[in-house]
């Protein structure tokens, strides 16, 4: 299923790669998902926070789409988060929410990332192809549909796999 197009083959392909993020840290001890990676880095903890909120955000985004023409991610969570420190820029706003996570819990972690996910399942399942094919400008991918959202959902976790699967060795 190379380039899903239902809500139904979309959700398949978001639930597949879900399970392997989960399934890259299932037998990694919890101390060790606490832990910083090298200098300073990020947890596997942080990791799971960051998926966990750029998820909701990036559903947050798609949702927009639908409500508005055209909306531009930058300037729409600009007004979003009037308390964020600076100019807005995407990498700094990921920093900023991850460290605003970090107070939680890892089984919060967890159930964050599981209520975010059965939360955009349940929205997806509500969208017709009309409205699968909005757009609005990502900050990092540029223009994108609806259905463009979710395929950066997916890429999200393999690349963050990817993260979690490192710091296991």
């Amino acid at each position: 299923m190379a380039n899903p197009e239902t809500p139904a083959e979309i959700a398949a392909k978001l639930d597949a790669e879900r399970a392997k993020l989960l399934a890259a840290c299932a037998d990694m001890p919890r101390a060790k998902m606490e832990q910083p990676f090298g200098d300073g880095g990020w947890s596997v903890k942080d990791v799971l926070a960051h998926v966990a909120m750029a998820e909701t955000v990036n559903v947050q985004f798609a949702r927009m789409m639908i409500a508005r023409d055209e909306p531009l991610q930058l300037h729409e969570f600009a007004a979003e988060f009037p308390d964020f420190p600076g100019a807005f820029e995407l990498d700094k706003f990921n920093a900023w929410m991850t460290e605003r996570w970090r107070a939680k819990s890892l089984d919060e972690i967890f159930a964050a990332l599981n209520a975010t996910r059965a939360d955009t399942l349940a929205w997806l399942a509500t969208l017709t192809p009309a409205q699968l094919e909005r757009t609005g400008a990502h900050a990092v991918w540029g223009k994108q549909s609806v259905k463009g959202m979710f395929r950066i959902l997916v890429i999200h976790d393999k690349f963050h796999r990817g993260d979690i699967e490192k710091r296991k060795a």
